[in-house]
């Protein structure tokens, strides 16, 4: 499993984040069927850390609704989910510490909803899951 699917199921499984959502999670691209609730998350950096023997990876989850509300809401639910994450994830990574980087709020006007984009940091023991 690559962590961007670990990312995904753990979206998935947060019941908060469902509530909002469904399974209006998508991986890439902000999708372009224009479901509102929805998620969508990418990656945006990665540091080999301590030799090759850590990692810190950053990813983008960009949450969106037609209310300033729901897109906090969504928001808070995200950053529940990762910040302070001291977990292993599906049997394969160790994520020794989860952070949340960023999060404010921006009205997109090609779609007139909502974007809170979550910044998230995780650090965690090196691995071929990337």
């Amino acid at each position: 499993m690559k962590v961007w699917e670990a990312i995904g199921n753990r979206l998935l499984s947060g019941t908060a984040v469902t509530a909002i959502v469904g399974a209006n999670v998508y991986h890439g691209e902000k999708p372009q069927n224009k479901k509102w609730p929805s998620i969508n998350y990418f990656q945006v950096s990665q540091n080999i850390l301590a030799f090759g023997e850590a990692e810190s990876i950053r990813y983008q989850i960009s949450c969106r609704a037609v209310t300033p509300e729901a897109a906090m809401d969504l928001g808070y639910a995200v950053e529940n989910l990762f910040h302070n994450m001291q977990e292993v994830i599906n049997s394969e990574f160790d994520v020794n510490n989860g952070t949340v980087v960023n999060m404010l709020m921006i009205k997109e006007p090609d779609t007139d909803v909502f974007h809170v984009p979550v910044d998230i940091r995780l650090s965690f023991y090196a691995s071929e899951n990337v």
